[in-house]
């Protein structure tokens, strides 16, 4: 199965290590109205983004930041396992990530990319995102998930 999730929006914030909270969506097979979670670490200080992808195969995304700038994009499958995303966000930056399927049955990806020339983006998108997360020793949290591991696009 393809489906590139998409980014929606709402993000909840806890203490020192605030967990975030992934938007409730539905997984519907070969259906355009399907939907998947997305969480990415973005450029800067602590940022993360929470969101949704809508689609299959191809379809929009959208997600908040917990800064709470709101970002809106699109996502198509280019074969072989492999996704792209572009998206903007309402302070001006620009992203392009490539996607990894981890998981052809949920949607899970795993994607890279740059944001305005500048700035590297990881993010993780469907239903199993918890799940492939812990194999990394990672969480659906903002300083489990992000820290300061490097990003490397190759």
């Amino acid at each position: 199965m393809r489906l590139l999730c998409s980014i929606a929006t709402l993000c909840a914030w806890a203490g020192a290590a605030p967990a975030m909270e992934l938007p409730d969506c539905e997984l519907i097979p070969g259906s355009p109205d399907s939907c998947s979670p997305i969480v990415a670490c973005m450029p800067g200080d602590d940022t993360y983004l929470v969101g949704r992808l809508i689609g299959w195969d191809e379809g929009t995304l959208s997600g908040v930041t917990n800064a709470g700038t709101s970002c809106i994009g699109t996502w198509r499958v280019t074969g072989l396992g492999v996704g792209l995303a572009r998206f903007a966000c309402d302070d001006g930056l620009e992203g392009r990530l490539v996607y990894y399927y981890q998981d052809g049955e949920t949607g899970t990806t795993h994607g890279r990319g740059l944001i305005s020339g500048f700035g590297y983006i990881e993010a993780w998108s469907g239903h199993n995102i918890q799940q492939f997360l812990d194999l990394t020793g990672r969480r659906v949290d903002g300083d489990l998930m992000c820290g300061a591991t490097p990003m490397l696009i190759s």
